[in-house]
């Protein structure tokens, strides 16, 4: 027996529904589709919602809604305002939705602008649905970037060049100028806090206007006070970390071996990210979690999910939704985006030119 689809017809005066399961039975009981859609229709028992009832070739079966009923729906939703449509299929589960996370080395450029969108649209939906939803963008303060954040800082507070693959945007210099008013020791790990604190304040601001908010930052230097240690020692214990080269490797059965602390001490990507989940499911206990990462992330989500597999927690509670990439045109000139450089459209640039209704829908 094939599928049963109801689809929404491409012409409204085809009715408002369309079923095509005539023409799908067609070759398999040997009988003209137009037949067999004029036999299920007559045998069709529909709701009172349901006026109209009509066949069309070669075996379509068309139904409308009574318009009726359709008014009376008018009042209703009229009452319920924002909450009409809301259900409590999610009760009782705790979702969190992690989105933007874009490095607090620079204000925000326009192009983070389509993961921020998907992530609140996303936190929406499971919130009407009925789910708790914690709204969560990870701070990446810790790292190479971060130091050299710091020190791009400390050279212009000193008039020094940008360091090599340092920072020069205009807002250097402000967080430089703010920074020295108010005292702060020109050394690079406090001119780097300091800046964090700064551009943090600008990206609320942004997203603020682009109408999204989050419940909760998490700072990634938190995950270093316990339970990387602990994560660790689980997996050498089940066999899957080992030494080589001066650093510590994750085992992987599904793909090639991955670095997780670097010769240095410093754990990577691939370490902070199996930290950051078990710290999601089993330090805050959520029952789901959805990440929205940008398309080059991709190779990620394999790895992270066996790491969790491997620690004892099912892989299937985290989704990833994947946003592609944003590249800007003026003219036949693709615009190149560096918030490292200082160069591109900035998201507040960008909401001043078009709004946030036009941002958000695009």
């Amino acid at each position: 027996m094939p599928a049963v689809i109801v689809e929404r017809t491409q012409n409204p005066a085809h009715g408002d529904y369309s079923v095509t399961l005539p023409l799908k039975l067609a070759r398999t009981l040997r009988r003209p589709p137009l037949t067999i859609a004029k036999e299920l229709a007559a045998a069709m028992a529909l709701p009172a919602s349901f006026g109209r009832t009509e066949v069309a070739a070669p075996g379509f079966i068309n139904v409308s809604l009574e318009p009726q009923w359709l008014q009376a729906q008018l009042t209703p939703i009229a009452e319920a305002g924002e909450r009409w449509g809301r259900s409590e299929l999610g009760r009782g589960s705790k979702v969190q939705v992690e989105f933007v996370s874009s490095n607090p080395t620079g204000p925000m450029l326009f192009s983070h602008a389509r993961g921020a969108v998907v992530g609140d649209v996303v936190a929406r939906i499971l919130d009407a649905a009925g789910f708790t939803v914690q709204r969560e963008y990870y701070v990446n303060d810790q790292g190479k970037q971060i130091r050299l954040f710091g020190e791009s800082i400390r050279a212009r507070l000193l008039g020094e060049p940008t360091p090599e693959g340092g920072y020069s945007g205009d807002y250097v210099a402000e967080i430089a100028t703010e920074a020295q008013v108010k005292g702060i020791l020109a050394e690079a790990e406090p001119l780097a806090a300091f800046g964090i604190t700064w551009v943090r304040t600008r990206i609320e601001q942004d997203l603020q206007r682009l109408g999204i908010r989050h419940d909760n930052w998490f700072y990634e230097s938190t995950l270093y006070q316990g339970i990387n240690a602990q994560v660790i020692d689980k997996l050498r214990a089940l066999g899957r970390i080992f030494e080589k080269d001066g650093a510590t490797w994750f085992r992987s059965d599904s793909s090639k071996d991955e670095v997780v602390i670097r010769r240095d001490g410093y754990p990577t990507y691939f370490a902070s990210d199996i930290f950051y989940h078990v710290d999601k499911f089993s330090v805050r206990d959520f029952n789901r979690v959805v990440d929205v990462w940008g398309a080059d992330h991709q190779g990620q989500i394999g790895r992270v999910k066996e790491a969790l597999s491997v620690l004892g927690i099912d892989p299937n509670r985290l989704s990833v939704l994947l946003v592609q990439l944003v590249s800007v045109k003026r003219g036949e000139e693709t615009v190149r985006m560096s918030r490292r450089a200082g160069i591109g459209i900035s998201l507040a640039e960008m909401l001043d030119d078009v709004g946030p209704d036009a941002l958000r829908y695009f």
